[in-house]
């Protein structure tokens, strides 16, 4: 099992950490292709992970589908693509099918992969601190003092 703890100088409006995202089949020459996104968001209101542009043109990757997607933005068509990431912690999370979409971060992990571990935000004196781990090992529950 494996954790991952991310700290913020205070208060944040977002969760960001690091990732980095694989094609899902690499090819067998050279060497391996992988993306490090230094600003992935964690979005517990998308259902599916999110990739942006650049993410998917760094990488040479090609749609296995297209589909409409509703957004904050309306409703698009975009690509869908499969994808490793490798997540905070060390975890690798396989065969992941992401979307993409013009966003202001790298990547958006969305509730397809938040729903295979613990998730955990809290605010205590004022700094927010983001927890996850694969595989789920309990539940979280607050107590109320």
């Amino acid at each position: 099992m494996s954790v991952h703890t991310e700290r913020y100088g205070g208060l944040t409006q977002a969760i960001v950490t690091e990732c980095i995202v694989f094609p899902a089949k690499q090819e067998q020459q050279g060497e391996p292709k992988y993306f490090h996104a230094k600003a992935a968001m964690w979005d517990t209101g998308a259902t599916n992970t999110v990739l942006s542009p650049r993410v998917i043109q760094a990488l040479g990757l090609q749609p296995f589908a297209q589909s409409g997607v509703v957004g904050v933005g309306g409703d698009k068509d975009c690509g869908v693509y499969k994808v490793n990431l490798g997540l905070p912690g060390g975890q690798i999370v396989c065969d992941v099918t992401a979307y993409e979409s013009d966003l202001d971060y790298d990547m958006l992990v969305g509730m397809d992969v938040i729903l295979l571990g613990d998730f955990c935000f809290t605010n205590k004196d004022g700094q927010s601190v983001f927890s996850f781990r694969i595989p789920s090992t309990e539940h979280i529950e607050l107590k109320q003092l």
